[in-house]
């Protein structure tokens, strides 16, 4: 059985990409995502690298199977914030997201503040690409 996302009758002709790309701002998966960047950051700020390793693997991966096999994707991309990452969220922006979490995981492990929050400070610059110069 497919996903509701890839289902032709519940996508309304919606692309593979732009469901990946619109699930994110699913609240569900969203709030996976921080709950697993503070837990798995916590765990290594602890010297936990295993199991900070696995919650920030599993936990965002299991969120994104659950809302593209559950979610209305089609109502979602109805909203402010779904136009908002089709928009403004390309994969050069993407990549600076991940390169942020990356940052702040590496300075949980180093048990720098510092580190953890220029990471956080390179998420919101990756959410934020609109601001961007050019």
């Amino acid at each position: 059985m497919l996903p509701k996302w890839l289902a032709s009758e519940h996508n309304n002709g919606m692309r593979l990409a732009e469901g990946a790309l619109i699930h994110q701002v699913h609240p569900a998966k969203m709030g996976a995502d921080v709950a697993a960047a503070v837990v798995s950051s916590a765990l290594l700020w602890r010297d936990h690298p295993r199991a900070a390793v696995a919650v920030r693997c599993v936990m965002p991966l299991a969120a994104s199977a659950v809302v593209l096999s559950v979610a209305d994707l089609d109502r979602l991309s109805r909203t402010r914030r779904a136009r908002y990452v089709l928009a403004h969220m390309p994969p050069s922006a993407q990549a600076l997201r991940l390169a942020g979490d990356a940052l702040m995981g590496l300075g949980a492990h180093r048990r720098s503040a510092p580190l953890l929050l220029a990471g956080a400070a390179i998420i919101a610059a990756g959410w934020s690409h609109p601001l961007w110069p050019g």
